[in-house]
C-alpha cells in the first residue's frame, strides 16, 4: 500500500487531477449566480466546494512525486468524496426548506439518484492500486444509498410496481427501475474491477517491456537496439547460432596496485567513469558490451548480426577508446590525479552466440576459442611493451599498413596452435 508510485501511476493520477479541476470550474460557473437569496446556505455549499477543490488539485498536481503518491492517492479519494457529499448536500438543503408534503416527486427522483454512482465510480479507473479502487467504489456507492435512505424517511413515499400509478404519482418509487439500478451497480462494480485488473496487467507488461528495452540499451549500440526492436527480436528465446565476430578486450594497467592505495568508493567511481567511456566507444562503433570482469571490459562486434566489416568496427573502437582515454587523462592531470593506462587486444573468428543459464537467470553470451585468444592477446601487451595488439586475422580484414609490427608464431597459453599478431603503434 505504501510503495512508491511508478511513472504510470503518477501520470494516471495527474490526469485525474486535471479532470477534477475542469469539473470544479464547470460547477463554479454553473452555481455562482444565486437564484434564490433565501437559500444562500445551499448555494454556498454548491459553489464553495469546487472552489476549494481547485487549489487542492493544483497543489496535488505540482507536488506529486513517487514518495508521496500513496498519501496523495488516499487524500484524493477521501477529499473527492467529502467534496461530493457537501456539494450534494447543497442541493438537498433546498428540500430541507420544505415540509414532507411539499417535496412532490421525491419518490420518482429515486430512479435518478444512482446516476451519480456511475458518474463518480468510473473515475476509479485512473487509480492503479486495488485498495484505492475498492475504497473509491465503496465511497461512491455510499452517496446514492444515503440519498435513498433519506428519501424513505418521507412518510408519503412508497414502492409501486403498477406503471399507471407510477406515471401518475410522484411519491411512488418505481420498483422495477430500483431493481435494475441495483443490478447495474453490481455489474458496474464487476466491470470496473475487471478493467482495473486488465489495465494493471497491461501496465505491468509495458513496464516489463521498458525494462527489457533498457537492458537492450545497456548491451547493444543504439543502431542494433533499434533494429532488434523493429524486428520484434526475442533474444530470450533465440537458439544458439554460429557467427564470425570480432572480440575486443581492454583492461587497466596496474589496476591492483592502483586500487590498493584508494578508498573503495573512489575505486568504484574510477571504474564507473572508465567503463562509461569504453561503452561509449563500443556503441559508437556498432559493438555490443559483453561483460565486465573487474577492471576489464569485453565487447564483441557482429552480434546479434553483422554490421558489415566487424573487424574494422572493432579496430576503430580501439582507436576511439585510446582517444577518449587520452582526453580523460588530460582532465585528470588538471585535477592532480594519477594517469590511467590500459591495454587492448582484438581477435576475430567463429563463435557460438546464444543464451546461457537457467529460468532464474539468463545471460546472452559469446562462447568460443576467439574469446580466450582475444583475452590472451590483451595480456600479451605486457610482454611486448605496448597497449594495443590485434591478431593477424583482424589485420587481414582491415588492411593495416602503417605503424605496425608483425609478431610471428606467438604461443597462446593453453592453446597448441601458435598465432601471428600485429603490434599497433599509436
Amino acid at each position: 500500500m505504501l510503495e512508491e508510485g511508478t511513472e504510470w501511476e503518477l501520470k494516471s493520477l495527474k490526469i485525474a487531477f486535471l479532470i477534477f479541476g475542469v469539473i470544479s470550474v464547470y460547477f463554479i460557473l454553473d452555481n455562482i449566480f444565486l437564484s434564490d437569496p433565501e437559500k444562500l446556505l445551499a448555494h454556498i455549499f454548491r459553489w464553495s466546494v469546487p472552489a476549494v477543490w481547485i487549489p487542492l488539485v493544483i497543489l496535488g498536481y505540482i507536488y506529486l512525486n513517487p514518495k508521496n503518491y500513496p498519501v496523495l492517492l488516499l487524500t484524493t479519494v477521501i477529499a473527492a468524496h467529502l467534496g461530493t457529499f457537501f456539494f450534494s448536500l447543497g442541493g438537498e438543503l433546498h428540500q430541507y426548506y420544505m415540509d414532507f408534503d411539499e417535496r412532490v416527486g421525491q419518490g420518482a427522483w429515486v430512479s435518478h439518484i444512482f446516476r451519480i454512482f456511475f458518474l463518480i465510480g468510473v473515475t476509479a479507473l485512473f487509480f492503479s492500486r486495488l485498495w484505492a479502487v475498492l475504497l473509491w467504489l465503496i465511497l461512491s456507492a455510499m452517496q446514492p444509498i444515503r440519498q435513498f435512505i433519506l428519501t424513505l424517511q418521507n412518510p408519503n413515499v412508497y414502492f409501486e410496481s403498477d406503471w399507471r400509478v407510477i406515471i401518475s404519482d410522484g411519491w411512488a418509487i418505481n420498483s422495477f427501475i430500483l431493481r435494475e439500478n441495483i443490478t447495474f451497480m453490481i455489474f458496474f462494480l464487476i466491470i470496473v474491477l475487471g478493467i482495473f485488473i486488465s489495465n494493471r496487467n497491461l501496465v505491468k507488461s509495458m513496464v516489463k517491456a521498458e525494462r527489457a528495452n533498457a537492458v537492450l540499451g545497456r548491451y547493444f549500440s543504439p543502431e542494433i537496439k533499434d533494429e532488434i526492436e523493429q524486428s520484434d527480436g526475442d533474444l530470450a528465446n533465440q537458439k544458439p547460432k554460429d557467427l564470425d565476430i570480432a572480440i575486443l578486450f581492454t583492461d587497466i594497467v596496474g589496476f591492483t596496485k592502483l586500487s590498493e592505495k584508494m578508498d573503495p568508493k573512489d575505486v568504484l567511481a574510477l571504474l564507473s567513469e572508465y567503463q562509461s567511456m569504453m561503452i561509449e566507444a563500443i556503441f559508437e562503433n556498432k559493438g555490443t558490451v559483453d561483460k565486465f570482469i573487474g577492471d576489464a571490459v569485453m565487447a564483441n562486434f557482429g552480434t546479434p548480426k553483422s554490421s558489415g566489416n566487424d573487424a574494422q568496427n572493432a579496430f576503430d573502437c580501439a582507436l576511439s577508446m585510446n582517444k577518449k582515454l587520452k582526453e580523460w587523462n588530460a582532465s585528470r592531470l588538471k585535477k592532480g590525479l594519477v594517469q590511467i593506462e590500459h591495454r587492448i587486444g582484438i581477435h576475430y573468428g567463429p563463435c557460438v552466440v546464444g543464451n546461457t543459464g537457467s529460468e532464474q537467470r539468463t545471460e546472452f553470451a559469446v562462447i568460443g576459442d576467439p574469446v580466450n585468444v582475444a583475452s590472451r592477446i590483451c595480456d600479451a601487451c605486457k610482454q611486448f611493451d605496448t597497449n594495443f595488439i590485434i591478431s593477424k586475422d583482424v589485420a587481414d580484414r582491415i588492411g593495416v599498413q602503417d605503424n605496425w609490427e608483425n609478431i610471428q608464431n606467438f604461443e597462446i597459453r593453453g592453446r597448441k596452435e601458435k598465432l601471428d599478431l600485429v603490434k599497433i603503434y599509436l
